[in-house]
């Protein structure tokens, strides 16, 4: 009789197992995560790439530093109503985001004399993940100046960058 016992206890224990075995694989659990990320500014890799190219040489000289959004366009000896541009290309160095580069500022020493425009004034420029793009800087001589010193303009384009879902 002990044996019967035994064996009846057993064989419920088995069953309560098998059981507990077959609703786990049988029940499925729905497991829903969500929430936020973000990226910073100032961890895009954007920057000019120094590769630059002006409209007539003699009178633009334009610069760029690797690893920065900010150049520099020199203009000189321009006669009333010349246009002359320097147009500079950017690298996006990140892999999996694209950037939206905008004009942040200008610094014209000359803003009497010269005015100063972008293609990124008012509508950014997507630069795609591990792309180029260029941006355009065109200076434009409004009066006519009367000392030498004021003939030459000096102007720093700064851009912002800002991360886009591709």
């Amino acid at each position: 009789m002990k044996n019967k016992k035994s064996l009846l206890g057993f064989g419920l224990l088995v069953l309560v197992l098998v059981l507990g075995v077959g609703y786990a694989v049988v029940s499925s659990v729905s497991l829903d995560i969500s929430g936020t990320a973000k990226v910073k500014n100032a961890d895009l890799k954007v920057s000019f790439n120094g590769v630059t190219s002006v409209t007539d040489d003699t009178k633009v000289t334009a610069a760029s530093t690797d690893g920065n959004l900010s150049a520099t366009i020199t203009v000189t000896d321009l006669e009333l109503n010349d246009t002359v541009s320097a147009t500079y290309t950017i690298k996006n160095e990140e892999s999996d985001v694209d950037a939206s580069v905008i004009k942040s500022s200008i610094e014209n020493d000359k803003s009497e004399f010269f005015q100063v425009t972008t293609d990124v004034d008012s509508a950014a420029k997507t630069v795609t993940s591990g792309g180029t793009n260029t941006v355009k800087v065109t200076v434009k001589l409004i009066k006519t100046p009367v000392a030498d010193t004021d003939s030459t303009a000096t102007i720093k384009v700064n851009l912002t960058a800002s991360p886009v879902q591709p």
